[in-house]
């Protein structure tokens, strides 16, 4: 019996939602870290403010503020024939406003607000109303992940070129579990004049934690090639942007899962992995695969999650 089936029987137990399985206890301490993931594994857009989109999303959508866009939207395209109609592939938490029609191409819709344009339900599924719906404990899962992941100690390097264009690579050197971690700051990945591309040498890794500083990241030079276009990789690679307030990716292709709690993130070009953020715009798609890593928290780390945790209700309580 796998993670995911035993989270599910003990939230059965429980009587829980789909929802608040998230918020389960964790089985174990090597569960732990994986279950505080797993949204990331369950949708491909995440965002607990606005999401504003002009295009495509692969997998599930889960907005804890609003939903816009100008021009129609195709969500859950690849879904179709993999889930129930009435699965919640869309939720929002807020109101669906302005633009052209939705296309949903399967599953159904979980609404707090209301909505204010047409919906095409492809897949046969239907909008249900569900006012003062929450997905904090999902928010929270995600933001205590962030901070765990963003305290684990670096075992790995990168190479950056200094006198003359190049690639920065970024080589793993897991642990016994196979986890790589590196941490740097998003001026010298991102804005860097002298990086040309961006590549991963795995060394074995089966999971990659990237750990990006910095409030402001703004992406201007460097794309992401060699590993990173492997999608048995990207579900494994974690950008981890645990500072970040504003993140620019501009028109570069983002490989892998982000992590981007307090983060108004915009971009022009695709993301190839799922993402959270506090806010998105995007006007280009977000394709799968979504998280698939798996990784073993040290023991305090549970406490950190309770903390985590607490921390986002009482702010979002005294928002």
């Amino acid at each position: 019996m796998n993670l995911i089936q035993k989270i599910n029987l003990r939230g059965a137990a429980l009587g829980l939602s789909s929802l608040s399985l998230a918020a389960a206890l964790p089985l174990s301490i090597t569960d732990a870290n994986a279950q505080s993931l797993s949204p990331l594994s369950d949708y491909s857009v995440i965002v607990s403010g606005d999401f504003s989109t002009t295009s495509d999303v692969e997998g599930r959508t889960l907005v804890g503020g609003d939903l816009t866009g100008s021009n129609s939207m195709n969500l859950a395209i690849k879904l179709q024939n993999t889930v129930d109609s009435s699965t919640f592939t869309l939720q929002v938490a807020g109101d669906i406003v302005s633009g052209n029609s939705i296309n949903l191409n399967a599953g159904s819709i979980e609404l707090g607000g209301s909505i204010s344009r047409n919906v095409n339900y492809n897949g046969g599924g239907s909008l249900v109303s569900n006012p003062g719906v929450s997905y904090d404990a999902i928010f929270a899962q995600l933001d205590a992940a962030s901070s765990q992941l963003s305290g684990l100690a670096s075992n790995s390097v990168a190479s950056f070129p200094s006198s003359q264009p190049g690639p920065l690579v970024f080589s793993a050197t897991p642990d016994d579990d196979g986890t790589a971690i590196f941490s740097y700051s998003g001026n010298d990945i991102f804005s860097n004049n002298y990086v040309q591309q961006i590549e991963l040498d795995l060394n074995s890794a089966s999971t990659v934690v990237i750990n990006v500083s910095g409030t402001d990241i703004d992406w201007t030079s460097g794309n992401m090639v060699g590993s990173f276009t492997d999608l048995a990789v990207r579900e494994s690679v974690i950008w981890n942007f645990y500072e970040a307030e504003s993140i620019d990716f501009g028109s570069y292709n983002m490989m892998g899962q982000v992590l981007a709690p307090n983060a108004t993130v915009t971009t022009s070009a695709n993301i190839d992995g799922s993402i959270y953020a506090q806010n998105l715009t995007t006007t280009s798609e977000v394709h799968l695969p979504t998280y698939n890593g798996e990784l073993v928290p040290e023991p305090s780390s549970l406490a950190m999650l309770g903390l985590s945790a607490f921390a986002f209700l009482m702010r979002r309580k005294r928002g």
